[in-house]
């Protein structure tokens, strides 16, 4: 589909301050080869392991979540039966939720509760990025799920919402997602905005904001009488030893440590926080990527996988906003990457 005359939308004021919006960094779990979703018998112990869906844990969530379910199932359980979801990220949360709505007991074991976990240090925007998959079918099924269950929050107070996604060229993270999720973008002759006006695509995706998403099924689940229990894991004897007989095991790089799973690693990224601009209503994503949100608009597009842990630096935040910053002034060489260097450690295309 073609389209040259698209309104022109508003541009981001991309004013920072830094000491009144500090920037936030947070660490993947990306997996090697495939994130890993699959049961394994420890004695008596059913455990169910959910983790290392890199930078595509939000818009994974709920299709890994039937996936659990669906394994769980077909193994029989019974009513009133106890389950420990291990994490309380996107993936622990949303596995708890569906659990819940089978009548199984319910205890969340978790190092840090929402709003300190690394799901909450995300941009949002529904597209499997930075995830690696080794079965094409089960992958396309989890995301179809996911899709059709976070469309069926829209409007009931989860912060999930349709959005345009506004790209200079394809996107390799929306192009891998099955045509009946995200349909065929619509070319545009001109993006629709002031400065960047090159040709483009607008892909129809959502935007779950992490800290509304998550605050709401950490309340729903306390509502429902999920018990929540902080406890760090180090061993895999501290698993099996918990009173449970099913498991559920969501948690992200910890299981680097505990599962001696040398196929996880952590993928940083970093983010500036503008203040909230109500007026901008897209997305966009291409060099770098901008995200607004209720909280604040987004701004991000790192990828370290050398680092020495999970704080926010503020130089590569800087070079992150003037490079998404420059996109939208319309500089010349924003794109085409000929003039200016670009390190190796930016996100191209998100």
């Amino acid at each position: 589909m073609t389209n040259s005359n698209s309104a022109t939308l508003p541009d981001p004021n991309f004013s920072w301050d830094p000491n009144t919006n500090p920037p936030i960094a947070g660490l993947r779990p990306h997996r090697a080869k495939s994130y890993r979703l699959e049961p394994e018998i420890l004695g008596n112990k059913l455990v169910v392991h959910n983790y290392g869906h890199g930078g595509a844990g939000i818009t994974m969530s709920w299709g890994c979540a039937h996936e659990i379910v669906d394994i769980i199932s077909s193994r029989g359980f019974i009513q009133n039966e106890g389950v420990a979801v291990l994490g309380s990220g996107v993936m622990g949360l949303t596995a708890a939720t569906l659990l819940a709505q089978l009548n199984l007991h319910i205890t969340i074991y978790a190092k840090a509760f929402p709003p300190h976990t690394t799901s909450n240090v995300a941009g949002g925007q529904w597209a499997p990025s930075l995830v690696e998959h080794n079965d094409t079918q089960q992958f396309n099924r989890i995301l179809r799920r996911a899709f059709a269950t976070h469309s069926s929050k829209l409007g009931q107070g989860y912060g999930v919402s349709t959005r345009l996604n506004y790209a200079p060229q394809r996107s390799p993270n929306f192009d891998i997602v099955p045509r009946d999720v995200i349909h065929e973008p619509q070319f545009l002759k001109h993006l629709p905005f002031r400065h960047l006006t090159s040709s483009g695509f607008a892909y129809s995706t959502l935007l779950i904001e992490p800290p509304i998403f998550l605050a709401r099924l950490q309340k729903d689940l306390v509502t429902a009488g999920t018990q929540l229990i902080q406890k760090e894991f180090s061993h895999i004897a501290e698993v099996t030893a918990l009173k449970e007989d099913i498991i559920v095991n969501c948690t992200g790089l910890g299981a680097r440590d505990i599962w001696q799973d040398s196929l996880v690693q952590p993928i940083k990224g970093q983010l500036v926080i503008l203040p909230p601009q109500p007026r901008l209503q897209y997305l966009y994503s291409g060099h770098g990527y901008l995200f607004p949100r209720e909280d604040g608009v987004v701004v991000g597009g790192s990828e370290e996988t050398h680092f020495t842990d999970d704080k926010p630096d503020i130089q590569m935040c800087k070079t992150i906003l003037a490079r998404v910053r420059s996109v939208f002034e319309g500089s010349a060489h924003a794109l085409t990457e000929e003039q200016e260097p670009v390190p190796d450690w930016f996100i191209r295309n998100k």
